[in-house]
């Protein structure tokens, strides 16, 4: 059980605290923002702007800690 999520809660959490550190400092390259406005007439308009590089650290992460867990399960 513990080769399962302890590298999905690693990447998890990465992902998350990179997503965190590109708000609070305003980086757009670790940046996730998310704008709703005013209703139309057809619907709600809104924006999405989500940085990829944040996901491709989380991946490598949780890829280094399932290696890891690997060897040490041996």
């Amino acid at each position: 059980m513990r080769k399962i999520w302890l590298p999905l809660l690693s990447s998890l959490g990465a992902m998350a605290l990179i997503y965190w550190i590109g708000n609070i400092f305003n980086v757009s390259l670790f940046r996730f923002s998310f704008v709703l406005n005013e209703p139309l007439e057809n619907g709600f308009f809104f924006e999405a702007d989500i940085a990829i590089l944040p996901i491709v650290i989380g991946l490598l992460v949780g890829f280094i800690v399932e290696r890891r867990v690997k060897v040490r399960s041996k």
